[in-house]
């Protein structure tokens, strides 16, 4: 499993389970986002992709491959 995919199995997961009273895909993002960063990997730009991504998630548009690939495209190594 790569880097990508795992970065997105905690957030399509974390989002997806709704675990808390609010803020489920921020949370999940966030996480990803961190789990990316502690492996020396950061995003390239500020993008509405992400929350896009995270809302299709949550209406269940957008798969946790899906989102592993946009991770792929929108990151850099730091």
């Amino acid at each position: 499993m790569s880097l990508f995919s795992k970065a997105a199995a905690y957030a399509f997961h974390i989002a997806e389970a709704q675990a808390f009273i609010d803020d489920n895909k921020r949370v999940a993002l966030d996480v990803a986002l961190t789990f990316l960063a502690i492996n020396g990997w950061m995003i390239e730009t500020e993008s509405m992709a992400l929350y896009d991504a995270m809302i299709a998630i949550a209406e269940r548009r957008m798969t946790k491959d899906d989102l592993g690939e946009l991770f792929r495209k929108i990151c850099v190594k730091t």
